[in-house]
């Protein structure tokens, strides 16, 4: 059985390809697409819903795309946080 948050891709596509993310679990498995087709991050709102059987037959485990630390975007989320600090008080 599928637990909610693992990540799954198409079988035989490159490793970061269309990743989803299983986001439901009643009548079968929902999930959602969290990457594009060169494995970039995105909020496609795509969903796909197909039985467990399905999942195991035509997808494959993936590893989860926002896992990792990217230090550009931790300095960005820093300075954004910074700036909306001082920005709420002027």
């Amino acid at each position: 059985m599928q637990d909610l948050g693992e990540h799954y891709r198409p079988a035989g596509e490159p490793p970061e390809s269309n990743v989803h993310r299983v986001v439901g679990r009643t009548d079968g498995v929902t999930l959602l697409r969290v990457t594009d087709a060169d494995g970039r991050r995105v909020n496609s709102g795509e969903i796909r819903r197909c039985s467990s059987a399905t999942l195991d037959e035509e997808f494959e485990p993936a590893r989860n795309p926002d896992a990792g630390f990217n230090p550009v975007s931790a300095v960005g989320d820093v300075l954004t946080w910074l700036y909306w600090s001082v920005r709420k008080f002027l």
